[in-house]
């Protein structure tokens, strides 16, 4: 299986040229917590492959992006994908998700952040930190 056709790849390579630092990208596989089985043309999806898959091919279309791939025994909710430390993501980044897992990358590529200075001025006067988890599921 391939995930990512060429225009794809093309259009992916072409938004990571502009990556200026290093983005490592931990993969963490392993028995899921509640296994589901998705059959997709005729075959069924392992998740873990799948992710690895896709996360290879972007590795792939540029020499800033690490990809370092982890497995466990131990049941848990996997695939987990972390961007540079700090986004996490749980599940198969297949979809408008690639673009979650593209834009990340490109986030973590950056020497400044994209926010607004409003943005960042409010983030600054926060008093503790926040952790935000934001869920997504098929429609």
């Amino acid at each position: 299986m391939n995930p990512l056709g060429e225009h794809e790849r093309a259009a992916i390579r072409e938004v990571f040229t502009d990556l200026v630092r290093d983005v490592p990208i931990l993969l963490e596989l392993g028995p899921e917590e509640a296994p589901v089985t998705v059959l997709a043309g005729g075959r069924e999806i392992d998740f873990g492959d799948e992710t690895k898959l896709l996360l290879e091919q972007l590795t792939e279309l540029s020499d800033r992006i690490d990809l370092t791939v982890m497995e466990t025994e131990d049941p848990g909710p996997w695939p987990k994908t972390t961007v540079a430390g700090a986004l996490v993501y749980h599940g198969l980044p297949w979809g408008y998700e690639l673009t979650t897992i593209v834009g990340a990358i490109v986030e973590a590529g950056r020497t400044t952040p994209s926010l607004t200075p409003a943005s960042l001025e409010t983030l600054a006067s926060l008093e503790q930190d926040v952790a935000l988890e934001v869920y997504v599921t098929p429609t």
